[in-house]
């Protein structure tokens, strides 16, 4: 199983840097830079992870409809494959509904993330492309193809949307505050859809972000994480973890827990079927190489 840091895109560039100097060093395999409308891209920050860490594969997540458009997007990752090829992977999907809507994004067409897809998909093998696509018009738009196009993935955490990112896309992004019992669940149905599909599972990478923390108690890390959790709606929550409520269930919901557990804690995701956890660390600044050393040894455990 994979292991990666994942950032929000929320703190400084410079901390998140920072953190993924650390996670090379610590010998974890990538990282994931998140973009939320208002806040920062992801492509400068994993432009420069590229350049700096040649030891870690480097993801954007979060690009949409509404912000990008699928040609501007082919061309931004077709750089990011210069600067690191066969190392970028891209997580495509709507946005947060609270966020995109802020600029006219809508956040509720699994169409629009089929075209999305198809059209990035084909900018990138330089295919010709006319015509209106996820909501954006093309007029014999063409660019020079990718030397190694970078694989693209749905964000997804309901039903339809995990199906179609099983029919299309190279793999699926699930979301922070997963449950164990969701996160086996979920990929039982992906497998389901990529079977129906005529598709091999060991060519679909599942990613499951997760917010960790490690700390001297599992109660101090769970004490740490549970704030993050106010990020989400109840009705996602609701969703991604059934019957858990953040207050109380936080350690079910995380990897939130002592060292001596962090095995255990990974293991359930292992379990579960999930071949990447992205970590969303909850960490101060003096605690990032011990935490990282322990989530790559619990990897390798």
């Amino acid at each position: 199983m994979r292991l990666s840091v994942s950032f929000s895109g929320f703190a400084p560039i410079s901390a998140s840097l920072h953190v993924a100097e650390r996670a090379e060093h610590a010998g974890l395999d990538g990282a994931w830079y998140c973009e939320h409308i208002g806040f920062h891209d992801a492509v400068v920050p994993a432009a420069l992870m590229l350049d700096r860490f040649p030891g870690l594969d480097v993801g954007i997540v979060g690009t949409a409809p509404v912000s990008r458009h699928p040609a501007l997007l082919a061309m931004e990752l077709g750089s990011l494959a210069e600067l690191g090829p066969g190392r970028v992977r891209a997580q495509l999907g709507l946005g947060d509904a609270r966020l995109v809507g802020r600029i006219g994004g809508v956040a509720n067409s699994l169409q629009v993330v089929r075209e999305y897809v198809e059209a990035t998909r084909r900018c990138l093998a330089g295919e010709p492309l006319d015509g209106q696509w996820a909501n954006h018009v093309f007029d014999s738009f063409r660019r020079a193809p990718a030397p190694a196009p970078p694989a693209l993935d749905v964000m997804a955490i309901r039903p339809r949307m995990l199906e179609l990112a099983a029919e299309i896309a190279d793999g699926v992004s699930l979301s922070t505050g997963a449950s164990a019992a969701y996160l086996a669940e979920t990929v039982e149905r992906v497998e389901r859809a990529l079977e129906k599909h005529g598709r091999p599972r060991d060519s679909f990478r599942i990613t499951a972000q997760a917010f960790g923390c490690i700390a001297e108690s599992t109660a101090e890390a769970v004490a740490r994480i549970t704030p993050t959790f106010r990020i989400f709606s109840p009705q996602v929550l609701a969703l991604l973890a059934p019957g858990l409520d953040p207050e109380t269930d936080a350690a079910q919901m995380a990897i939130a827990c002592g060292a001596g557990d962090l095995a255990e804690r990974l293991d359930a995701y292992r379990r579960a079927g999930v071949d990447e956890i992205a970590i969303d660390l909850a960490q101060n600044p003096d605690e990032i190489d011990d935490a990282l050393a322990a989530f790559a040894a619990a990897r390798d455990a």
